[in-house]
């Protein structure tokens, strides 16, 4: 009965932090500048800011940078720069929704092959 109850209250902890207002808001506060994303050679960076008005990461995002700048086939692709944590519960509203469609890429792996940073391109976070 014990373990039931357990179970129980740990499967409305995890549903109740992953509602979209409540699971924003938690990720908001929480995982501040923690999900970051970049191509291959850094012309295009984000940084995942958690915000009633501002959509999620998306495909769209990634065309718009495609449309304007125009990179190179290699650096077409955009990588996700945080490993996925499942004990991070909260998160997993996030992962199932806008990680899965971006691969994981280490930020050592792209930061040696960086463009210049532009301070006032909007294209690049950090």
């Amino acid at each position: 009965m014990k373990k039931k109850r357990i179970f129980i209250t740990a499967a409305i902890i995890i549903a109740f932090s992953n509602l979209p207002v409540i699971g924003t808001a938690l990720m908001g506060e929480i995982d501040k500048d923690h999900f970051r994303y970049a191509n291959a050679d850094a012309s295009f960076t984000d940084i995942e800011h958690f915000d009633w008005m501002r959509p999620w990461m998306n495909e769209w995002v990634v065309r718009g940078f495609m449309e304007s700048q125009r990179p190179t086939q290699q650096h077409m692709e955009v990588f996700r720069l945080y490993k996925i944590n499942p004990l991070c519960f909260w998160r997993w509203r996030y992962y199932i929704l806008v990680s899965g469609k971006f691969k994981y890429k280490s930020w050592q792996e792209i930061e040696p092959n960086r463009v210049p940073f532009v301070d006032n391109n909007k294209w690049q976070d950090f």
